[in-house]
């Protein structure tokens, strides 16, 4: 059987896309090598919230009328009365999770416990071959199809200086969870980064410091614990409006916007830095000794080294000075970046690839082929798509344009002139 879509990777994005497609008479496929839906579990603290409100949800923005929101959500769940009475626009990231498990639960297209190893080209039959192996049963097949949709995520992103060493105490902030068990009472604790993923978890140990007798520090290479910018005019940049003029900008100067944008999404928002503050004074009042925490700016890591602890090499970027920090554990709140799938590897010719480090580019309709019609990319494009590549709350939007696109017409009307800025220069004004 040939597919209309085959969808590689089942996150919030892909699911958004499944959910999407129940209603189109497409012959559809996803899959995913996780044995089920999961989305960030090792950061399921609790109460942490999303940072886009309940109507950014897999559907809604494009299709309110749809089954899958999550308002019907609640309202099946028997939850909706008690939401409206919390009085908030903000769900737990627990509550996210659980409302995706329950999208995911009624797509019979989903296909976990399936990894793709290898995409080709079948010139005979001019579609994509599609290898993938059922890793419940070992079992490999070859499906075939006209188009392809990549939403296999982002991966950890790791300083170079820490790849070294043994990952039993040093470990990425997305596995914080699974590890919080192991840690151990008296130990000293770093977390490493200065974005929203640090700041909950070094929360967390806070929080847990009195009982478990903690020494905390917090460590960046950023000048201050910026609060992420989310006034209305801000939000315009994660509009169409913008993104089709960011779109437009040559390559290097789309690299160079992006680099300045880093208050619109790396920053931590204001609740929680006011909430770190609170305890931390709280905790004071009840001590006569300073705490044993240290919260350190404007310093890089350089090197590490290994003695019954580890020692890291500091620089301090304003004063030029180097320094030590010993510690138990690093905690690696450094956020994650895009690898382009090894199994992408026989169709590289058929990829839109940026000469200089070969990360992928994409085209306004979000594809990334030559012919600009055949494989769409969901997330890891930041060059072309800017900072909502990775935004929850834009997923629909660019599905409702991947789908319109395949279909060939405007299936989903999508709104237009949304901001009220001019992004780019007016030819009089």
């Amino acid at each position: 059987m040939k597919y209309d879509i085959i969808g590689i990777g089942i996150g919030p994005f892909n699911l958004s896309l499944a959910a999407l497609l129940e209603e189109h008479n497409l012959k559809t496929i996803f899959f995913d090598k996780a044995p089920r839906f999961e989305w960030h579990s090792g950061l399921m603290i609790d109460r942490t919230t999303l940072q886009v409100p309940f109507l950014a949800d897999l559907v809604t923005i494009v299709n309110p009328k749809s089954p899958f929101t999550y308002i019907n959500y609640l309202r099946e769940k028997g939850k909706i009365f008690r939401f409206c009475f919390k009085e908030s626009f903000y769900v737990t990231r627990m509550e996210y999770n659980l409302y995706c498990k329950w999208v995911a639960s009624q797509i019979e297209s989903l296909n976990f416990s399936h990894t793709v190893t290898e995409i080709d080209y079948n010139e005979i039959h001019e579609c994509y071959e599609v290898s993938v192996i059922d890793l419940i049963n070992c079992e490999k097949k070859v499906y075939l199809t006209d188009k392809i949709v990549l939403g296999v995520g982002s991966i950890p992103n790791v300083p170079k200086v820490t790849e070294r060493f043994s990952k039993e105490h040093i470990f990425h902030s997305s596995e914080y969870l699974h590890r919080k068990q192991y840690l151990k009472k008296g130990s000293t604790i770093t977390v490493l980064g200065s974005g929203q993923s640090g700041g909950e978890v070094f929360f967390d140990l806070l929080s847990s410091r009195p009982d478990l007798d903690l020494k905390l520090n917090w460590v960046t290479a950023a000048d201050r614990f910026f609060p992420m910018e989310n006034s209305k005019f801000t939000y315009e940049f994660t509009s169409m409006d913008y993104i089709s003029y960011f779109n437009r900008l040559p390559l290097s100067k789309r690299r160079e916007v992006i680099n300045k944008q880093d208050i619109l999404y790396k920053g931590i928002n204001d609740e929680l830095i006011s909430t770190i503050y609170d305890e931390l004074y709280h905790q004071q009042m009840k001590e006569e000794q300073p705490l044993p925490v240290k919260i350190l700016t404007s310093s890089l890591l350089e090197d590490m080294e290994y003695d019954e602890n580890y020692t890291l090499k500091m620089r301090h970027l304003e004063e030029e000075k180097t320094f030590s920090v010993d510690t138990d554990y690093l905690i690696l709140a450094t956020g994650y970046r895009y690898e382009v799938p090894h199994f992408l590897q026989p169709i590289e010719d058929r990829l839109n690839k940026s000469e200089n480090d070969g990360t992928l580019l994409s085209s306004e309709n979000y594809t990334v082929d030559i012919n600009d019609n055949e494989i769409f990319m969901q997330n890891g494009c930041v060059d072309s798509q800017g900072i909502i590549t990775s935004d929850l709350g834009m997923g629909p939007y660019r599905n409702a344009t991947i789908i319109n696109k395949i279909v060939g017409h405007e299936y989903y009307p999508l709104e237009k002139n949304i901001a009220f800025q001019h992004f780019g220069a007016l030819e009089t004004i």
